[in-house]
């Protein structure tokens, strides 16, 4: 009867007989079980909530001890509020937690109830004594500021009387010497007037300086009391010492007041006795006798401060109390989990037993089970049908599969042998599919070849492209350097000639003569100003100088243009006209100085190509959001651009033909300058014209509104001492013009055209400063500073260094300054220039005299913000220079490194360059090992600077705080 039967028959069978016998036994068991369980759930529904709740219990407790000193400590009624209602509700949650074990545990809860009713009553207590602290402290408060302004405002009567005294004193004895005349008469003038001075003026005198000094008094004695608040209880002592002292000096004042001469502020020091003492003003009459004053109120916040602490005390002992009764209920419910838990642990006793007999009963009928079928019709069978599969995984597929039977196991030998027959298939298959992959990597092969092939064409075609692109980079540098090394070169020559005709004498000349000079002049001029444009050019081209944003005068900037070229314009016979917008924008936020140029420009081609008619500028204003939406307009009645020229004009050293150049000479560089600096501002530059009509260059900008700066008045040349100066200039004529500008001054020169001879003759010799020319023979006049800043003399290692630079802008001035010179001076050379960064230099001016430090902050930021920023870098000046001089002591690089690199990027948020290039210049000393001398040379000069930074900054804060009244006034 099993050939028919099914595999999953067969065994669910085998698997009824196995299990049977333990599912009886199991059975049983559960019968059992019930009761146990049952027993069990009501153990477990009563003690774990109730160990929960003797937990929650001391949890409380340890919060309210916790939170308690907290209550003691609050200042305010709301964090009053705040303690008092968490306590309390503390105490609520602990009392609905007792209320559940009434009827189980009434012996072990009684103890607890009491300890949570005395707690809530202890911290009642507390919040009560804590209230009226809070109300002493406030009122103590009030009568203190009472008392101290009346104090202070007793102070300033003595100080007008003293003054009073002082002026009477000085009336006297300026009396003595108007009394003429040697006979008896002036004699006893004379005396009379001694007598009057000393028994009256100076011991007038010497009383009101008692009053004044009295009153000082009271006022500390009144911060006293005040600091002998904040320490809380114990203060006893020391207030019954300062009611001492107050009565003592209220006495003295009390007779120095009776002493006044004027009687009305006599009557008003009187007055102010009273708040003195008591600290509250009121009116005549309103305090009555025996009234509690200002020492009684500080004594009545010291006894609270001590009932405080008792409070607080009864409440940390309720809350032990409340642990103990804790404990008393924990161990009262372990009792009845004790017992519950001996009950089912027997119950378990009988129910193991009972499972232990079946599972050896069930186990001796399941072996047999297993060894008589499982084994005879399963397992067997099943490893004959592995072993076929592990043949045939292994690759032996001849070997066929019989099935046998009609089971599961015979259908996965029928499909074993299925696979059997794919594996044959299979292997078929495969030797033609290995066939097919050796003819297609012959043809990749031969295609790779192919591509190997073209690749290395496209290659080289590469490499000569980069070769020719890096040539012309090279070729396009090699350029900019050469102009800009020749600009600088012809520059040097052009500044000596420029300081030599500047420095010829007029006088005497005749009528030509004086006409040539002012055509050299001019001319000279002229190719400066060529000079100017090739490097505005190549500067604008490299990207040194980004566009700036400071605030400025619109309406500035065009008169500074109509002032230069209105003249001009008039002498060639032109009419020179301005349209401005009505009403005018005030002040923008932009390049000023890009904006100025490319206005000058367009201007100064506008009169150069015109003949005959007018040159115009004007100017339209649309408000636009944030700012205004500027167009200029430049219009002309020359000869006007071709149609083929209008877009090549803007072209680097471009002009619309030769004849123009040769005619009307220049560089062609000023248009393209011009729309490169409009592009750079975020504008537009454009031309309309036609031949033999005119031209008309449009200049379209956006820029945002900006704020008037702190109104600057120029400063008068500063008043130096004749000083011993060494002069570092390599070009001949170029020392001559120094000479001719500094001896006129009486100062000593002494003259070197290389470094290394600056650097010898600084190491050998004292010097008041140094004029280091930058562009230098040999070494550089950067390179020749450094060296004289690591010279092994400190003092002369500090010798102020101020460079000579044709640009002293951009990147290289932080470099130069970053160096260790002091200042930078433009050239051409002008004796102002020199004057000024002489005396800061040596000392005459400080850091930031003669400029506003805060003019770039003011033109970003609002003048409060400024401000504070400026008061919180004040602050910091101080500890921060303490920090690098104790990192300098404690020899700690790395630390003085940070501490420099702190202080500088803060000092560097306004014009302080002197502090910043000596901060940065400690930072990069510091990183790169210490040199023992330079460094040492920078650290002594460092005070000095941050005193004249921080001297440059009051004066800022100043100004700002005066303008802001007049603006208030106005």
């Amino acid at each position: 009867m099993w050939r028919g039967t099914g595999l999953g028959a067969k065994l669910l069978l085998a698997f009824l007989v196995i299990v049977g016998l333990p599912a009886a036994a199991g059975l049983a068991g559960w019968l059992e079980l019930r009761s146990v369980a049952r027993t069990q759930e009501a153990v477990t529904g009563q003690t774990i909530p109730a160990l929960a709740d003797v937990r929650g219990f001391t949890e409380a407790s340890a919060r309210i001890v916790a939170v308690a000193p907290e209550l003691s400590a609050v200042r305010t009624e709301d964090e009053r509020r705040e303690r008092t209602a968490w306590l309390m509700g503390q105490t609520d949650l602990m009392n609905a937690r007792i209320a559940r074990y009434r009827v189980t545990d009434p012996e072990a809860i009684d103890a607890l109830a009491d300890a949570v009713a005395d707690l809530r009553l202890a911290i009642g207590v507390l919040d009560l004594v804590v209230q009226r602290r809070i109300l002493a402290r406030a009122s103590l408060r009030q009568r203190l500021d009472e008392g101290l302004a009346a104090a202070a405002e007793l102070g300033g009567i003595a100080d007008t009387l003293v003054a009073n005294a002082e002026a009477a004193a000085s009336a006297v004895i300026s009396n003595l010497y108007e009394i003429d005349g040697a006979g008896e008469a002036a004699a006893e003038a004379r005396l009379a007037a001694l007598d009057k001075l000393m028994e009256v003026d100076l011991f007038q005198l010497s009383l009101m300086f008692e009053l004044r000094a009295q009153a000082s008094e009271l006022g500390l004695l009144l911060n006293r009391l005040a600091a002998l608040t904040e320490r809380g209880a114990g203060g006893e002592a020391e207030l019954a010492a300062i009611r001492a002292e107050m009565d003592r000096r209220l006495a003295i004042v009390g007779r120095r007041v009776q002493t006044i001469p004027d009687p009305v502020r006599a009557n008003r020091a009187l007055a102010l006795l009273t708040p003195i003492r008591s600290g509250l003003a009121r009116t005549p009459g309103a305090r009555g006798a025996g009234a509690p004053d200002v020492l009684d109120a500080t004594e009545t916040l010291l006894g609270l401060d001590s009932r405080i602490e008792a409070a607080q005390a009864t409440v940390l002992e309720a809350a032990a109390r409340l642990d103990q009764g804790a404990a008393v209920l924990a161990a009262s419910v372990q009792d009845r989990a004790t017992a519950a838990g001996e009950e089912v642990q027997s119950a378990l006793s009988l129910t193991s037993r009972l499972q232990t007999w079946g599972a050896a009963t069930a186990l001796v009928v399941s072996l047999a089970v297993l060894w008589f079928y499982v084994r005879g019709n399963i397992t067997r069978r099943l490893d004959r049908l592995s072993l076929s599969m592990g043949r045939l995984a292994e690759g032996h597929i001849g070997d066929p599969v019989h099935p046998r039977g009609g089971d599961e196991i015979a259908g996965m030998e029928r499909a074993v042998e299925v696979f059997r027959q794919q594996a044959l298939q299979n292997r078929a298959l495969e030797e033609e599919r290995v066939r097919h992959l050796a003819e297609l990597h012959q043809h990749r092969n031969e295609l790779q070849s192919l591509v190997d092939a073209q690749t290395e064409s496209l290659r080289r075609e590469v490499s000569a492209h980069a070769v020719a692109r890096e040539r012309a980079e090279a070729a396009d540098r090699a350029k900019s350097e050469f102009l800009a090394m020749m600009s600088h070169e012809i520059r040097t020559p052009m500044n000596g000639v420029l300081g030599m005709l500047r420095g010829l004498p007029r006088d005497g000349l005749s009528r030509v003569q004086s006409e040539r000079l002012a055509a050299l002049e001019q001319s000279s001029d002229r190719l400066m100003v060529i000079l100017g444009d090739i490097l505005d050019f190549i500067r604008d081209e490299t990207g040194a100088e980004p566009a700036r944003r400071e605030s400025f005068s619109l309406a500035e900037v065009v008169r500074d243009a109509e002032g230069l070229l209105a003249p001009v314009a008039r002498q060639k016979g032109l009419g020179f006209r301005i349209d401005l917008p009505d009403p005018m924008p005030g002040f923008v936020l932009g390049d000023r100085g890009r904006l100025r140029q490319i206005l000058i420009n367009l201007l100064s081609n506008a009169i150069k190509f015109t003949a005959a008619g007018e040159v115009a500028l004007h100017l339209t204003a649309t408000p636009a959001q944030d700012g205004h939406d500027l167009t200029f307009r430049v219009s002309d009645t020359g000869k006007g651009i071709g149609p083929a020229a209008l877009e090549r004009i803007f072209e680097p050293f471009e002009q619309e033909d030769g004849q123009t150049a040769r005619q009307f000479g220049g560089t062609g560089l000023g248009l393209a300058i011009c729309r490169r600096f409009a592009t750079a501002m975020g504008g537009r530059l454009s031309v309309d014209s036609r031949p033999g009509e005119g031209a008309v260059f449009t200049l379209e900008l956006h820029l945002p509104e900006g704020r008037a700066a702190p109104a600057e008045t120029p400063a008068p040349l500063p008043a130096i001492r004749p000083l011993s100066l060494l002069v570092v200039e390599d070009h001949p004529i170029n020392r001559m013009v120094a000479e001719a500008h500094l001896a006129p001054m009486g100062h000593h020169l002494t003259m070197v055209a290389t470094g290394e001879e600056a650097v010898a003759l600084a190491a050998q010799q004292d010097f008041d400063a140094v004029l280091m020319d930058v562009n230098l023979p040999g070494i550089s006049g950067t390179e020749a500073t450094r060296r004289i800043r690591a010279l092994a003399d400190p003092a002369r290692a500090a010798v102020p260094v101020i460079g000579l630079s044709a640009h002293v802008g951009g990147a290289a001035v932080a470099a130069n300054l970053e160096a260790g010179m002091s200042a930078m001076v433009a050239k051409p050379l002008s004796p102002e220039r020199l004057a000024r960064a002489l005396a800061v230099a040596s000392g005459a001016t400080a850091e930031g005299e003669g400029r506003d430090v805060l003019a770039a902050a003011l033109a970003d930021l609002p003048a409060e913000t400024v401000a504070g920023l400026t008061r919180l870098f004040l602050d910091q000046i101080g500890p921060g220079l303490e920090a690098i001089l104790a990192a300098h002591r404690d020899g700690d690089l790395a630390r003085l490194s940070r501490e420099a690199h702190q202080l500088g990027s803060a000092a560097g948020n306004f014009d302080l360059p002197r502090l910043v290039a000596d901060l940065q210049r400690i930072d990069r000393l510091a990183r790169d090992g210490g040199d023992g001398a330079a460094l040492d040379a920078t650290l002594a000069t460092l005070p000095r600077r941050a005193g004249e930074a921080r001297a440059a900054l009051e004066q800022a804060l100043d100004r700002i705080g005066d303008q802001s009244k007049r603006a208030v006034n106005t």
